[in-house]
């Protein structure tokens, strides 16, 4: 991992949100971009001036750095996230973590648009990430060990925060959203699983699978941010489904179920201001 480029463009966003201190950050995948109506926006940032982070290559992504607030909690955005099949390496997916975590923030949201795997997670679905599963093949915190994230061997008992999910089920009990949980496997991507694979996933205890946010957890989980994960459920993993995965289908999916995931998040944002915050 490049330490050298990373803090170079965590340098560039401090020098433009002069005065930012985040609490919270918030990571948008894919059919998420919607989210940010929920917020009151101050400044942005393009990726492309970001060395570490550069132009989005995936539709659906936009590749905005927003400072924000709601509920009273200064906010990071990433509307949009890089992918370890960009090719780019590690530094985009480090960096969001890493700006985090030298402005002071000590929480870190992330959403991924998912393919059910368990039965009850249909097509519309919203699954809180309990844990994961790793099946990418690849770490990031492999190489040269940086004390900036933690022990070299960083414990991943608990990586999705027991509070910040209880917070989470509690938002969504308050207005009757339905809030499934369950267990998270990313895979590299940028292929679909077959149908084989989605059977073996499902033997491992896999709910829901896709090409993220296993990554920025652990490094959020290893440099000591309290992290918790969103999955929207957009199509059946491949076999469980009559139709053939389209990625169109995936970003198109979140945008029709936007009003009840605003109510969440608002609501969530409220109950981390009262109840975890203060």
């Amino acid at each position: 991992m490049n330490t050298k480029i990373i803090a170079e463009s965590a340098k560039i966003v401090a020098s433009r949100f002069k005065g930012c201190r985040p609490v919270c950050g918030l990571i948008l995948g894919s059919g998420w971009t919607h989210v940010v109506d929920a917020f009151s926006i101050r400044k942005r940032i393009s990726y492309s001036c970001l060395p570490a982070l550069g132009k989005t290559t995936v539709a659906g992504h936009d590749g905005v750095l927003l400072w924000a607030e709601l509920a009273g909690i200064e906010t990071l955005i990433f509307q949009g996230r890089r992918h370890w099949y960009e090719g780019a390496g590690w530094e985009p997916a480090a960096l969001p973590v890493y700006i985090l975590k030298k402005l002071g923030a000590k929480i870190l949201v992330l959403t991924n648009s998912a393919g059910g795997i368990r039965s009850d997670l249909k097509r519309g679905a919203l699954m809180l990430i309990k844990d994961h599963i790793n099946a990418m093949g690849v770490n990031p915190l492999c190489g040269k060990h940086d004390d900036f994230w933690g022990a070299r061997f960083a414990d991943q008992t608990s990586v999705y925060d027991r509070k910040l999910r209880l917070l989470m089920k509690e938002s969504a009990r308050k207005h009757k959203i339905s809030l499934k949980e369950g267990v998270y496997l990313a895979v590299s991507g940028p292929t679909y699983e077959t149908p084989a694979e989605i059977t073996a996933f499902k033997r491992l205890g896999a709910d829901a699978v896709g090409m993220s946010t296993v990554p920025e957890a652990m490094l959020a989980n290893a440099a000591g941010l309290k992290t918790v994960g969103l999955s929207f459920i957009s199509n059946a993993a491949a076999g469980l489904g009559a139709s053939a995965l389209d990625h169109d289908e995936v970003r198109h999916r979140g945008q029709r179920e936007k009003e009840g995931i605003l109510v969440l998040l608002r609501e969530f944002w409220e109950a981390m201001a009262k109840d975890f915050i203060s």
